[in-house]
């Protein structure tokens, strides 16, 4: 019946919003999402993404460490360091797809926030 889907609707809705709060605080941080961003694309090290964004190494690096607890990360090989071959350069992708949409759908609600709803 429509009521008991509604239910379990209203069910599946209330266990993924917690979660969702909880990944959203993640990308608070203003370097987490560039950092998702790119890791869409292909996979990189700390040191190459502090790089391309222009971002101090330890900022990434911690930014990293975050999104890799909170699961939205995951290392993906680890390889001698150019600089120091004795270091190991860790590897990380994205273990999620869909990020540019995020964002695109965090900018529409952003930029319609404050106006009537239309029904």
């Amino acid at each position: 019946s429509g009521s008991c889907r509604r239910e379990m609707l209203s069910e599946r809705v209330d266990a993924m919003s917690d979660q969702a709060a909880r990944t959203l605080a993640e990308l608070r941080h203003p370097v987490r999402l560039p950092i998702l961003l790119a890791l869409e694309e292909r996979p990189r090290s700390a040191s190459e993404l502090a790089d391309e964004l222009g971002e101090p190494f330890d900022r990434v690096n911690h930014a990293m460490r975050a999104l890799a607890a909170a699961g939205l990360i995951e290392l993906v090989r680890q390889e001698p360091a150019e600089a120091s071959p004795n270091l190991l350069r860790r590897v990380f992708a994205s273990k999620y797809r869909g990020w540019p949409m995020l964002v695109e759908t965090l900018e529409a609600i952003v930029s319609t926030a404050g106006e009537p709803a239309s029904d």
